[in-house]
């Protein structure tokens, strides 16, 4: 199987985005992206970075220009900043270009998930379970308009790709 469009994960920080993204790839024998990595390369610095000397905004307006680059090129996987559909035109070229798979996990998992990381600068130690309840009621009508919605939250990644794999269309 190897669609002849993009895969996009989606789902906010901690959903398992970057862990399943080249798993899946690499089933699909397609090239895998990630958008923040794409983002530090081109700039030159850490997410955390841009957050701090920037700020959202101009993170948000990198995020964007890195997802149309990515979208242009070969059908790939592509595991994408949780806040990336929060721009309508990214939400556009996202459901244009391919197949949009929504990885919910609960919140308190998420948390758990996300004890240790200090490179999430949208979320703080000491607000992190407030800030991802206010990120998915943000997020979560645009993430739930995912062709691919999946409960993430007690499979291993590999049995992960395995649903993916089999609720993506043959045609």
């Amino acid at each position: 199987m190897n669609p002849q469009r993009h895969i996009w994960l989606l789902g906010l920080s901690g959903s398992g985005k970057s862990t399943l993204g080249p798993l899946l790839a690499a089933r699909l024998h397609l090239p895998f992206a990630d958008t923040d990595q794409l983002i530090t390369q081109s700039s030159g610095r850490t997410i955390t970075d841009i957050f701090q000397a920037d700020g959202e905004k101009k993170f948000r307006q990198l995020e964007s220009r890195v997802l149309q680059e990515v979208s242009i090129h070969t059908p790939s996987v592509i595991s994408c900043g949780g806040g990336v559909i929060l721009d309508p035109a990214n939400r556009q070229i996202m459901s244009h270009t391919g197949l949009r798979v929504y990885l919910q996990v609960p919140l308190p998992i998420l948390e758990s998930r996300l004890a240790l990381a200090t490179d999430r600068p949208l979320l703080p130690p000491d607000q992190r379970a407030n800030l991802l309840a206010q990120q998915l009621a943000q997020r979560g009508k645009w993430y739930a308009e995912s062709e691919i919605c999946l409960d993430a939250q007690n499979s291993t990644p590999e049995e992960m790709v395995q649903h993916i794999l089999a609720q993506i269309p043959s045609s």
